[in-house]
């Protein structure tokens, strides 16, 4: 409620203004609160008419699909997280004094907003791996070196969730006024995502020497690899503005952003990579059993490489066993074509 007084001491253009902001005690946390409640509702209608708009993208390409590791997550990123958008407009928004949150209450509601970040962080991690995987043929040391990043991306996200949550402070309606330095250690996942984007980068680079790089299959990995590493890093970078400025009250404004910008990113990146497989016939899966040539790696995409002088040589990945294809005079390597992402039974 806003009321205004006006003293007839006073020159007529001087007013003297006593507002009243409600359960918020000063104007910035007032402004911080309805800042967080219109960023989060907008993320989530974001979220909500992206899924609308392709589910019919994932009727056609997703759920005829047998159940496999990749379609799992892809439910996961897709769904679950707009259920943690529906649920943080309960806490530190306009709408938290409806339900007169205990202090306890407003810690149990940081520690599950921490916890859902961090899962669907790693779900979408593992699907930007399997790219990765697939594209150097997992090669040992990329794998090896893949394995101790994501190790210590969730390493890291812990250690800060662990020392930041439990100094986080806020205000009887749960509106954050104080965010420590600690939760810097969280963003060691955008170093993650800058090696997985780097990696991408360096093997387009080298299939675009090699003649390669026309390849609709390269490309379609170089553009997911690209507009999802840059869509996240700017919200990780404003999200790390709002934490550092003094202003906390507004820290919490690209949370629902963030939640958003990792689910359509994982999601996408999968329904691309099945349309791709199923609007082009020439290079279905294979249901032929594995021959001396097949290549096991850890995801199960098939990719074709060309010889001058033979017929074109199948890889199905897929981590079963590894077995190396034989090395043919002139054979020119290269990417062509992809079914499905998944991880074996």
């Amino acid at each position: 409620m806003t009321s205004t007084q006006t003293s007839s001491t006073l020159p007529h253009d001087i007013l003297t203004t006593t507002i009243v902001y409600g359960p918020f005690h000063t104007p910035s946390e007032a402004a911080g609160a309805q800042a967080v409640n219109r960023s989060s509702i907008a993320a989530l209608a974001f979220l909500v008419w992206d899924i609308l708009i392709t589910f019919d993208d994932e009727v056609n390409y997703i759920w005829p699909r047998s159940w496999n590791y990749t379609k799992c997550v892809y439910f996961f990123v897709r769904y679950v997280p707009v259920l943690v958008e529906m649920s943080i407009l309960c806490i530190g928004t306009e709408l938290t004094p409806l339900f007169h949150f205990t202090p306890h209450d407003c810690f149990i509601w940081q520690v599950y907003q921490a916890v859902a970040v961090t899962l669907i962080i790693m779900a979408v991690d593992t699907i930007l791996i399997l790219r990765v995987y697939a594209l150097y043929n997992n090669s040992p040391v990329i794998s090896n070196v893949l394995r101790c990043a994501f190790v210590a991306e969730i390493i890291g996200m812990i250690i800060g969730m662990v020392l930041a949550v439990p100094d986080i402070r806020y205000n009887d309606v749960c509106l954050v006024t104080h965010v420590p330095k600690t939760l810097g250690l969280w963003l060691v996942s955008l170093i993650f995502q800058t090696l997985l984007f780097s990696l991408t980068a360096y093997r387009f680079y080298g299939t675009v020497k090699a003649g390669w790089g026309d390849v609709p299959l390269m490309s379609l990995l170089m553009q997911d690899g690209t507009w999802a590493f840059f869509l996240l890093f700017l919200i990780y970078l404003g999200y790390a503005l709002l934490v550092i400025i003094p202003h906390h009250s507004s820290s919490g404004v690209l949370y629902g952003w963030l939640v958003a910008a990792f689910s359509f990113s994982g999601y996408r990146i999968i329904i691309r990579l099945n349309c791709f497989g199923s609007t082009h016939p020439s290079v279905a899966r294979t249901t032929n059993p594995p021959s001396q040539h097949t290549h096991h790696t850890s995801t199960d995409i098939q990719f074709t490489s060309n010889h001058r002088a033979s017929e074109p040589e199948s890889y199905e990945l897929n981590t079963m066993h590894v077995s190396r294809p034989s090395q043919m005079t002139g054979q020119t390597s290269g990417l062509s074509a992809i079914s499905e992402l998944q991880l074996p039974p």
